[in-house]
């Protein structure tokens, strides 16, 4: 249920690094959105009558001002500019959020070429009239990071995160949200995850675990490529450096972040190229929708976060490595029908080889049932609706659907939301919607896990072990060391990764073996 006692059950966010951010900031863009939709009924506190409880990812504060119950982190001169931005570099000090509310900021690239106009971050920050960002959200960690030094790599991480006075601020700001709880129902941490960030985010998941609760769920987003903070400043690294370094950051995200959370949900490939304040917008969309499923109210409801997460980790495997797909169109009337692949290597319906997806969980948003010329009441609402539309969507081949050869024999989880999803004005709609934008869109979004992943690990494994257990280069050599990252430290962590890749493997043959035939 969404609700424990009459009390909300909470899920405390925490965001890490730049693309973490962007995202975080589009996502709260939408749950106001969502919230002014509903009107005053549904609540910050969870009261009322609403179909969603905004009480799960919202906290009220004095005067009915909704904020959301978010840490933020990012680099000094990060958080406030797109990094690395020509206006930036000119001022040699980006600004930072330093006051009550966010003002005279540098823009955001907001489009790739477009007629839009670059938006402020503060109205990129906008959460409706009673909404503001406040500096007990948002830490910046010491230094200044443009054109300076990089922080493309967990050893960048590593070197920060050392230091007591940033850990020590990092821990306090998140148990200072947990207090603030009245049933705590688990964690969503966004990051940059193949980053320096992606250290931290490890740090705070044993943090969590260790300090503050070993049974709540923790659900982490890794955003890569276009969905993350690009850091990197050095261009003199050879190409043999930089695969070395993408490969260490592959394998730490995966030994660290997917063996110690509950759900790791990678997202790495967008629809189209698109700047970092497009493609978070709809990298927004996903998350809102993880969550969403336990936000619910009445049938509609799927449980808690821990249902969600044992759904798409059945018998606890300890490799949580979740992939992701989401589709979303103009409701009733046509439109373009655009595919968003997150993480298209990993997910199930891209790649479909042997026995495929083992665990499916998927939100469809005010989906229509009929095809042309459905009217507005025609959308999906029941849980047996939405099978029966995933089952025919997959036979007639429809492109939005992502077609298969089959119907994968897994379990599935179905979250109907007759509403679709509500547009806040200054969402990126220009290259998605030409002309006039929606005020709403309908979307279908599944979250996935698959033996798929087996493979990934293995081939993550082999080049781990080329790279760094037997390394061939002085260079990398010297930066494992620098880390203080042995030759028996990276073994272990060989080790970790193929322990990973046989527990999905035998994961994926042992669900279908007894689950998959009863649920379809």
């Amino acid at each position: 249920m969404a609700s424990a006692g009459g009390k909300a059950m909470e899920v405390v966010t925490v965001a890490l690094g730049g693309g973490a951010n962007h995202v975080g900031s589009h996502l709260w863009n939408l749950v106001m959105a969502e919230a002014e939709v509903e009107g005053s009924s549904g609540g910050a506190g969870g009261k009322g009558r609403g179909s969603q409880d905004f009480g799960v990812l919202l906290r009220e504060r004095k005067g009915g001002e909704r904020q959301p119950r978010v840490a933020c982190f990012d680099l000094s001169g990060t958080v406030s500019t797109s990094y690395g931005s020509r206006s930036a570099k000119e001022e040699g000090v980006a600004e930072t959020w330093s006051s009550d509310r966010v003002h005279n900021s540098l823009p955001d690239d907001s489009g790739d070429g477009s007629s839009q106009e670059p938006l402020k971050w503060d109205e990129y920050m906008y959460w409706g009239q009673q909404g503001s960002w406040r500096s007990e959200l948002i830490t910046c960690f010491p230094g200044t990071w443009i054109g300076v030094n990089a922080f493309d790599c967990y050893g960048d991480g590593i070197d920060l995160f050392s230091r007591e006075d940033v850990r020590d601020t990092a821990f306090d700001k998140i148990r200072h949200l947990v207090e603030d709880c009245d049933y705590l129902q688990g964690f969503q941490i966004l990051a940059d995850d193949l980053s320096g960030f992606g250290h931290i985010c490890s740090e705070v998941l044993l943090y969590v675990k260790d300090e503050v609760t070993d049974s709540r769920p923790l659900a982490v987003v890794g955003l890569r490529d276009a969905f993350a903070q690009n850091y990197a400043v050095q261009s003199n690294r050879s190409d043999a450096k930089r695969a070395a370094l993408d490969c260490i950051n592959r394998a730490w995200a995966t030994c660290k972040i997917s063996e110690a959370s509950d759900i790791h949900v990678v997202l790495d490939q967008c629809w189209k190229p698109a700047p970092l304040y497009d493609a978070s917008a709809l990298g927004a969309c996903l998350v809102d929708s993880l969550t969403l499923g336990c936000r619910l109210r009445g049938a509609q409801n799927v449980g808690s976060l821990r249902d969600i997460a044992m759904h798409l980790n059945p018998r606890g495997r300890r490799c949580a490595l979740t992939s992701c797909a989401f589709g979303l169109r103009r409701p009733f009337g046509g439109g373009p029908k655009l595919e968003l692949r997150s993480a298209s290597s990993l997910c199930p319906t891209s790649c479909l080889h042997g026995q495929g997806a083992h665990s499916e969980y998927y939100v469809l948003r005010g989906v229509e049932k009929g095809g042309e010329g459905a009217s507005g009441n025609e959308v999906v609402r029941t849980v047996e609706e939405a099978r029966d539309w995933l089952i025919s969507r997959w036979e007639d081949g429809d492109e939005a659907a992502e077609p298969a050869r089959k119907v994968g024999l897994c379990p599935r989880m179905f979250v109907p939301d007759p509403r679709p999803l509500p547009l806040p004005f200054n969402f990126p709609t220009e290259g998605l919607f030409p002309g006039d934008p929606p005020p709403s869109v309908s979307s279908v979004v599944q979250f996935g896990t698959s033996d798929v992943a087996g493979r990934e690990l293995a081939g993550l494994c082999r080049d781990f072990k080329r790279t760094c257990v037997k390394p061939g280069s002085p260079s990398v050599s010297s930066m494992l060391e620098a880390w203080e990252l042995g030759r028996e430290d990276c073994e272990e962590m060989a080790e970790t990764l193929e322990m990973l890749r046989d527990e999905v493997s035998a994961g994926a043959h042992d669900d279908y073996s007894s689950e998959g035939e009863e649920q379809d």
